[in-house]
């Protein structure tokens, strides 16, 4: 694998948990992916004068090492495979000092149209390139919980309340958070998630982390840390736009809860984008993973998302 971009972790990139926040994650490693999109002949294409550019439409992520404040990170990477008209590139960003993985990135691009969004088939220059960076996806960069190839769970906006999901976040789509083609970044869509889940999941983190400091007289504070996501984009919304955040629970065991995000145009009901992800609860004291206590995780249960009809 080469390696297509190389920085740091700046203090206003770490959130409440006190490292690097998953959108910024997602921003590394899609500036690695659009040089290695370069490398492919795809010169300029998120450049304002593009006729063609690449769309993410499906994301498999794996957090396996936080970055705190200041850490160096690298991210390096190659294409898994090229069809007709899509491209999956693997990658991972890596600390610098150590060599250990922060995190590991499976990402299925389409080539399109850059003002339309269609797509249209890769030129052969690109085809004859590809085989220069072709790669394996490693053991650690595999798909654990959340398998990358499984059709997309469709959800329609009017139906999320009445089966569990919680509006968690709404918000603007300013000029900032767009590409030069009046799309939202990528990381707009996860870093909304983020923001938004606390509305729904901190109360009861604080209820479990309480439980067991009852229980064992050790102190806690809650947080909460993500191992694993898939997000699959449907449309793209531009500035001037807003967005809608839902998220029901889908499952809960011992350790872990998978929750599913729904993000989408509050007024028109247009679905932008389909997330899940599987979290932990996260002791911010011990810097480790702690196991919901059986009274918690039965109120999380009640929360289940319900099927249709």
């Amino acid at each position: 694998m080469r390696d297509y971009w190389r920085g740091s972790v700046e203090a206003w990139e770490c959130d409440e948990m006190g490292h690097m926040n998953v959108r910024f994650w997602v921003r590394r490693a899609l500036d690695g992916m659009m040089l290695m999109a370069t490398e492919l002949g795809c010169e300029r294409a998120f450049a304002p004068e593009a006729t063609a550019t690449l769309l993410p439409v499906r994301q498999h992520i794996r957090f396996l090492k936080e970055a705190r404040e200041g850490v160096p990170l690298f991210f390096r990477g190659g294409v898994v495979s090229l069809s007709e008209t899509d491209i999956t590139f693997y990658g991972e960003i890596v600390h610098t000092l150590d060599g250990a993985i922060g995190a590991t990135f499976l990402t299925t691009m389409a080539h399109v149209e850059a003002k339309t969004g269609r797509r249209y088939p890769w030129p052969e220059r690109t085809r004859a390139l590809v085989a220069a960076i072709l790669v394996e996806v490693p053991k650690h960069g595999s798909p654990r919980s959340i398998a990358f190839d499984t059709p997309t769970d469709l959800f329609e906006a009017e139906t999320l309340v009445a089966r569990g999901f919680q509006q968690v976040g709404l918000s603007a789509v300013r000029i900032e958070d767009v590409d030069v083609f009046n799309r939202l970044y990528p990381e707009g869509m996860i870093g909304r998630v983020s923001t938004a889940v606390p509305n729904l999941m901190t109360a009861w983190r604080d209820q479990a982390t309480a439980e067991l400091s009852a229980q064992d007289g050790q102190p806690r504070k809650a947080g909460a840390a993500v191992l694993e996501y898939r997000l699959d984009y449907q449309s793209w919304p531009g500035a001037g736009d807003f967005m809608a955040v839902y998220t029901g629970v889908a499952e809960v065991a011992e350790k872990t809860n998978t929750l599913k995000h729904v993000l989408t145009h509050p007024v028109t009901g247009e679905v932008f984008c389909i997330c899940e992800a599987v979290a932990v609860t996260f002791d911010l004291v011990a810097r480790k993973v702690i196991p919901i206590p059986p009274q918690s995780r039965a109120r999380l249960e009640e929360r289940l998302i319900k099927p249709l009809g």
